[in-house]
């Protein structure tokens, strides 16, 4: 008995180490994209990845989607012909890495993020197969994401206002890569994007507000002056003409006088 499991381990060992010796390593990319735009990077927050076996689900790769957001004059100026690589700027954030596999490999791939997109993160997959030998570089598994970043910075959640107060409604709006948006300019330009304000009190829509440029790159922003007391509830959207489109929340209490200076200690 003892001679058949030494046999058997001696086998197994053989087996492996023949299966080891045959494995090729085999390099994978991947690379998140933005609709009508560049790469998306670490000035969003980057974006987590994983990799598995599509068909067992076990966990083969995992990490971040880091770097810059690429060559503007490759991805959004010079003309797009079949087998260019968008990716090539330097630093150009992607994922890479290696896998030593002697048989192909279907892989399902699934990124998320922005990480810094609040609620305009996405989490989307692909798969692939994997064959040993032939890598997947250039731009690799590529994903684009449609969709703006919108960020709230005005009114701040639960902030406090008075009956007639002027409440300032502040948005940042960018695609997914961040990249700047202001007038006049051939890449993103302000003017082609509609950014509106619906405020809601007591589940009724009261206003519908347009946001305009603010004189700053990304910056929108308008203006809402509420009458009644209680809690208010702010949905921003924006869309550009490219099918780009975003959401944010915020909302704002309107308290009477007495309390309001009680509270902030005026």
């Amino acid at each position: 008995m003892k001679k058949r499991l030494v046999f058997i381990f001696l086998l197994f060992f053989i087996q492996n180490t023949a299966n080891l010796c045959n494995a090729q390593p085999t390099v994978l990319d991947v690379t998140v994209k933005a609709h009508d735009a560049k790469f998306i990077g670490s000035a969003v927050g980057g974006l987590k990845i994983t990799i598995r076996d599509f068909f067992t689900e076990k966990l083969l790769a995992a990490g971040n989607i880091e770097g810059e957001t690429g060559d503007t004059k490759v991805i959004m100026e010079s003309p797009v012909t079949r087998g260019k690589i968008l990716s090539s700027g330097k630093d150009t954030a992607r994922f890479r890495c290696s896998f030593d596999i002697n048989e192909p490999v279907k892989l399902l791939v699934e990124v998320t993020g922005p990480m810094a997109a609040g609620l305009d993160i996405h989490k989307e997959t692909k798969t692939t197969w994997l064959i040993p030998g032939r890598d997947i570089t250039g731009d690799g598994i590529l994903f684009e994401l449609y969709g703006l970043i919108i960020h709230a910075y005005s009114p701040k959640p639960h902030g406090f206002y008075l009956p007639g107060q002027k409440v300032v409604i502040g948005v940042h709006v960018t695609p997914m890569c961040g990249c700047p948006v202001r007038p006049d300019f051939k890449l993103w330009n302000a003017d082609t994007y509609q950014v509106t304000a619906s405020v809601f009190y007591k589940d009724k829509k009261v206003a519908q507000i347009p946001l305009r440029y603010a004189d700053r790159i990304s910056h929108f922003r308008g203006e809402f002056t509420p009458e009644e007391t209680g809690s208010y509830k702010v949905i921003i959207t924006g869309s550009d003409k490219r099918n780009n489109q975003g959401v944010a929340i915020t909302g704002f209490v309107v308290i009477p006088e007495k309390k309001y200076h009680k509270i902030l200690g005026k």
